[in-house]
């Protein structure tokens, strides 16, 4: 299967990176070269799928949440 990027597609992922990339480089500073701020992005990216993934961890079997519990009388 061939994939063809058109403009829109450019654009559209450009809403997204941009101002990732442009927090990243103001960060650094002034005279940051794009490689660096390239870099850090990925290694900020690999940070913050790791914190994801920390905190969707839920419960797993039955739902633990206290708040939920159905006392005896309440049934």
């Amino acid at each position: 299967m061939k994939f063809q990027i058109t403009l829109e597609d450019y654009e559209k992922a450009g809403e997204e990176f941009w101002p990732k990339y442009w927090y990243v480089a103001k960060e650094l500073g002034e005279g940051v070269k794009p490689e660096d701020v390239l870099k850090i992005m990925e290694s900020l990216s690999s940070v913050v799928m790791k914190q994801k993934s920390e905190n969707t961890a839920g419960p797993f079997g039955f739902n633990k949440d206290a708040g939920n519990l159905v006392g005896p009388d309440e049934c």
